[in-house]
């Protein structure tokens, strides 16, 4: 079938570069975390994370199935992707995604952890390793943000009322993971050429 703007498949010329992957990752997208679970079937969760240039960082709790399905076995597949085109049709074919193949770390509580690259590498203990993670996704009063800021939220979770709060109680415990490619697979479909056969 011939496409005009686009491709609907992978394919080489469509391929994301190290750099494109980074800035990418860069955003503040959700990543889908793919388990194994105990009964055999796939699983699928949602989590904010980190990529640092090298390995992706994620924050389960240890009361979540997600948590169990890496304790029991820790290969496992994240996919953060974007795609306008059930918004705006296939005229920008603006879709992007990165695929990741790889094996699951976890550092408890407090445990020491190593983030091997970009701006944050260094030594962390695993609760200041989940801090940073959820950092990078809460909006400030200085990003210009209203209602609920990252500083407004910080005070709640830190009050005695919040302590016994099911926000807090739910967000407990949480469990540093770091998930080392074993492959990456990345595409950027805007990239295709114009008038390409598939």
């Amino acid at each position: 079938m011939a496409k005009v703007g686009g491709v609907l498949a992978w394919h080489p010329e469509v391929a994301m570069s190290q750099a494109e992957i980074d800035e990418f990752l860069s955003g503040r997208w959700v990543a889908r975390l793919a388990t194994i679970g105990r009964d055999g079937y796939p699983h699928v969760y949602p989590f904010w994370y980190y990529w640092d240039g090298e390995n992706i960082y994620l924050t389960p709790t240890r009361k979540r199935a997600s948590y169990r399905d890496l304790e029991s076995n820790p290969r496992c597949s994240v996919i953060i992707d974007m795609d306008d085109r059930p918004l705006m049709g296939m005229r920008s074919n603006m879709a992007k995604a990165v695929d990741i193949t790889g094996d699951a770390e976890m550092a408890h509580s407090g445990n020491r952890i190593s983030i091997g690259a970009g701006p944050w590498r260094g030594e962390y203990s695993s609760d200041q390793a989940v801090a940073l993670v959820t950092s990078r996704y809460l909006l400030f009063a200085r990003d210009g943000a209203l209602g609920t800021t990252g500083e407004s939220f910080v005070d709640m979770i830190t009050s005695t009322q919040a302590r016994e709060a099911q926000l807090v109680k739910d967000n407990a415990d949480r469990v540093f993971v770091k998930i080392k490619p074993k492959r990456i697979r990345a595409w950027d479909f805007s990239k295709a050429p114009i008038g390409w056969q598939i």
